[in-house]
């Protein structure tokens, strides 16, 4: 668990993303919840402002992928983007149950489901709330929308394979994604 505050977390994203981000797009995720919402509630990250600190590990481990492999993207933003968004479907994923009792302002002490959200899904659902703000080329758009790899549907697999093969970079992000969660634990 990281103890960054939720000014700390926009530092953070302001100096890796402003590049590539509007500051209404950055506003809209402040006022979303993405820097204050947890990664998951049973998983990796359940704590608050984990959605951000997992989406900073996953842009880190994929920038250290893409210097080092010397991985090719068609565009240079495209790592900063797809590590930062593949998650941007939780942002209205849960809901804060219980705030601290010294005080009202601090970060949520319990989450539970969110089942009024209008969007199910996950891949698909980050793509779709992303390109409300971002135009995302084809190679970005596949990335994000198979970040789980495996992990989605038995029935999906097949369309994941050849994901991989047109875009390879989605092996990657998928790659960054479980070093996040499974190493690094957030």
């Amino acid at each position: 668990m990281n103890n960054f505050t939720t000014d700390e977390r926009i530092e953070q994203f302001s100096n890796l993303m402003n590049p590539y981000v509007s500051e209404e797009f950055k506003e809209w995720l402040i006022e979303s919840g993405f820097f204050t919402a947890p990664a998951s509630i049973h998983h990796h990250g359940a704590y608050s402002g984990a959605l951000f600190d997992h989406s900073f590990a996953v842009t880190k481990a994929l920038l250290s992928f893409t210097e080092r492999l010397e991985l090719k993207w068609q565009l240079e933003r495209s790592p900063y983007i797809v590590g930062m968004f593949h998650d941007l479907c939780k942002v209205d994923n849960y809901t804060c149950t219980k705030k601290p009792a010294i005080s009202p302002l601090l970060e949520c002490d319990s989450w539970e489901y969110n089942n009024a959200t209008l969007l199910p899904g996950h891949g698909d659902k980050s793509v779709m709330m992303l390109q409300q703000h971002i135009q995302l080329t084809d190679e970005e758009l596949y990335c994000i929308r198979w970040h789980m790899g495996a992990f989605d549907d038995k029935e999906n697999w097949n369309s994941y394979g050849r994901a991989v093969t047109n875009f390879p970079n989605v092996l990657y992000i998928h790659t960054a994604d479980m070093a996040a969660a499974r190493i690094l634990g957030v």
